[in-house]
């Protein structure tokens, strides 16, 4: 019945196992594949309630070197004279602040002085002799747009994780980054390759801050670095530096929270926030100084082609007192990066967004004690449905689990709407149907085996409808042995050894006479919801109320019995046929029933490796003892007091004996069962019945005269038991030839049963 060690263990790791992988993915997140479905989800809470735009408009502006820009002015990088005018118009718009989000890195390849270096030295055919001169004479835009960025609230970019190909150095830090509670480093990765603005310009301008990284290159931009690491030095992105010059800010304040003890479940240890001196700023970080993009809506993403601006066709009053972004969507190719609402957005759009979010003060946050909460959540929620599924199977199960994701669900949608709360109920509910599809199989196996189990035990023993529903619910079936009220009823065959003789020669025949008596009396038993224990020979083993409960089972295996006796005159007359056939004496078969009601042990009774279910226990030893012996007292049916005491006065039940046993030392009464209720409501009956109880009261007496007396007088009436009156008269010769005693009551011990 029980599955394999092996299978009991894989049964309960498997299920254990998704929540333990489900836990290390919320806690260690290896290659991003913990917040992979996170992401999705906040991505789509963006998309259904995008960043609100402030009263007043966007803070940022964004001026796009787009492809229509290019086909007119030429693909980026632009001259120094084209990037100089562009500056030029959008500070005398009135700009609080210009951010180039582009580093540049090198030269200018239209200035003199590359031209004098890429030509040099100059052909001898021809003279050439004044055009050096003459190079050196034009402008130098190189030193133009350095003033320009000098005179202006301006601030230039580098790009983490990028080689330079013109000169390795650190870029100028324009400001300082002062740490509080701890060092941020500990929290950030570490940057070995940067490309950095040519230091002429990085001198020149008033902020120098990291654009987006190159390892962002065709990943989705969820977050943006407010601070980077480059070789163990901090610098703060060229958001925050936008918003610092723009305001004449002096600093950076990076706040580090820390747990006193070393865990807060409240607190998870990281960058919390980034203060920008001197402006009022306060920029919500993530614990690796990171800051969640929250995007608006098209309307807050004000865009204007830088084309326009130089053609003179731009309303410029839009850059009036706002920080303008100037950045490239397009430098022969498409430059753009893919973000969480759908939108592909060149770099500046993307930093021009951010802008506005920390100025607006709109922040997507993850509290500390949202990861321990999820958590606790996959182990706790996957444990109940574990648990459900196992219990109340599948359907139950996975109608609880999706409760739980939709409560999961709808409790993550309204955090973000009302608190912009970043709680994950993507990875827990996966983890919940995971955890409840895998217990499923398992459990699915497992009762496939026992469904087995079952056919394998009770195909042919139980009725059609008990086997029906022990299919479904197979744990109805206990291996371990069990305490059951049953009713045993063992059928034998008198005299099948003497016509056993005549087929031994002929096994086809013999095993046919057996299938003629076993297969009328099994049905009766099933009709009637017994259960076919086991078949010896020519005895037939029949129990009630085991496996399955059945109401009034004594009642159920007498009536059996009665039925047994009916059906036994169709073998009877194939036998009669058959010998007639082989001209031989016919001798008609009869039946010996004994039934006892009363406790007895159900459960496994074969060995661990070959399991076979079985009642054992004094019900069925007595039963068996009295269909042994039936042949004494003459009547086919042999009722024990347990019996007789289940069914009380419903059948025509006549007392003929009281049996002592070692464990019963003063006797069982026991009883013929000669009829049904119809019978026992018979006058005759009773005339017998009272006449039977002279006999008994006179022979336990020790009235041996009396007694015979009585014996002679039932022998005259209709129904009279010729061999248990026989039996009775051979018992009192015996004790008159040696009395039992003055103590005795009557009993005849038939030793250990």
């Amino acid at each position: 019945m029980n599955p394999t060690p092996a299978f009991r263990r894989l049964s309960a790791i498997l299920p254990g196992l998704v929540l333990v992988l489900s836990l290390v993915l919320a806690n260690y997140n290896p290659e991003g594949a913990g917040t992979f479905l996170q992401d999705r989800v906040f991505d789509v809470y963006q998309r259904l309630l995008p960043r609100s735009t402030a009263a007043e408009g966007p803070r940022a502006v964004y001026i796009d070197i787009d492809a229509e820009t290019a086909k007119a002015y030429g693909p980026w990088p632009w001259p120094r004279k084209r990037l100089d005018d562009l500056v030029s118009r959008v500070s005398k718009a009135g700009a609080d602040a210009i951010l180039i989000d582009m580093p540049l890195a090198d030269p200018d390849p239209t200035s003199a002085a590359e031209l004098i270096r890429l030509w040099a030295p100059l052909p001898r055919q021809g003279d050439f002799s004044g055009l050096s001169q003459a190079l050196r004479q034009l402008p130098d835009h190189e030193r133009e747009l350095a003033a320009l960025l000098a005179e202006t609230r301006s601030v230039v970019s580098f790009v983490p994780g990028k080689t330079d190909f013109s000169g390795h150095h650190l870029p100028r830090a324009t400001a300082p980054v002062s740490p509080q509670g701890g060092d941020p480093r500990h929290y950030m990765a570490r940057h070995e390759l940067w490309r950095s603005t040519l230091a002429s310009f990085e001198n020149a301008a008033n902020g120098n801050g990291a654009t987006i990284a190159a390892e962002a290159n065709g990943a989705a931009v969820r977050r943006l670095p407010l601070l980077v690491n480059l070789d163990g030095t901090l610098y703060p992105s060229n958001v925050l530096e936008a918003l610092r010059v723009s305001q004449g800010g002096t600093g950076y304040r990076a706040m580090v929270a820390t747990a006193e003890s070393g865990f807060s479940f409240e607190i998870e240890p990281g960058v919390e926030r980034i203060a920008i001196l001197g402006t009022g700023f306060e920029a919500h970080a993530a614990r690796n100084a990171e800051l969640r993009l929250y995007f608006g809506n098209e309307e807050s993403r004000r865009r204007i082609p830088a084309g326009d601006i130089l053609r003179g066709t731009a309303e410029l009053s839009a850059l009036d007192g706002r920080i303008a972004v100037i950045g490239v969507s397009a430098n022969g190719s498409n430059h753009m990066f893919r973000t969480p609402i759908g939108v592909s957005m060149a770099s500046g759009a993307i930093a021009a967004n951010a802008i506005d979010q920390i100025a607006a003060g709109q922040y997507l946050v993850r509290p500390g004690w949202v990861s321990p909460a999820e958590q606790i959540f996959i182990l706790v929620g996957g444990v109940i449905v574990i648990l459900a599924v196992r219990r109340f199977r599948l359907r139950w199960g996975l109608t609880l689990t999706l409760l739980l994701a939709a409560g999961a669900t709808y409790g993550s949608w309204w955090a973000f709407e009302n608190y912009r709360w970043l709680i994950d109920p993507a990875l827990p509910s996966l983890t919940l149907f995971a955890a409840a599809l895998t217990c499923a199989v398992m459990t699915r196996l497992h009762t496939e085996d026992e469904i087995r189990f079952v056919e394998t035990q009770f195909g042919r023993r139980l009725p059609a409808a008990g086997l029906a529903r022990v299919k479904a619910n197979p744990r109805m079936i206990h291996g371990e042995g069990a305490l059951r009220e049953v009713t045993s009823v063992v059928a034998g065959l008198r005299g099948f050894n003497i016509i056993a003789d005549r087929y031994l020669e002929d096994p086809t025949a013999f095993a046919d006479i057996l299938n003629r008596f076993f297969s009328p009396m099994t049905k009766i038993v099933l009709d009637r919801n017994g259960m076919v224990d086991r078949n010896v020979g020519d005895t037939l083993y029949a129990v009630w109320n085991a496996p399955l409960d059945a109401a009034d089972h004594a009642s159920k295996g007498c009536d059996a019995a009665l039925r047994m006796v009916e059906n036994l005159e169709a073998l009877n007359e194939f036998l009669e046929e058959d010998a007639r056939r082989q001209h031989l004496s016919h001798v008609p078969l009869s039946l010996s029933i004994g039934i006892d009601t009363g406790t007895a042990i159900a459960g496994n009774m074969g060995a661990v490796q070959r399991f076979d279910y079985g009642v054992l226990g004094e019900p069925v030893s007595f039963a068996a003892y009295l269909q042994k012996n039936a042949r004494h007292y003459g009547p086919a049916i042999i009722v024990g007091e347990g019996a007789q005491r289940a069914v009380g006065d419903r059948y025509a039940l006549l007392e003929i004996d009281l049996v002592s046993t070692s464990r019963h030392p003063e006797g069982r009464r026991v009883y013929a069962l000669l009829g049904d209720p119809i019978m026992r409501a018979n006058p005759k009956f009773r005339a017998l019945q009272e006449a039977h109880m002279l006999i008994f009261s006179a022979y336990r007496n020790q009235r041996w005269a009396e007694a015979r007396a009585a014996i002679a007088e039932c022998r005259k009436l209709n129904g009279a038991i010729p061999t248990l009156y026989d039996f009775y008269e051979a018992r009192i010769a015996q004790y008159e030839a040696n009395p039992p005693g003055e103590h005795w009551n009557g009993a005849w011990f038939a030793g250990r049963i």
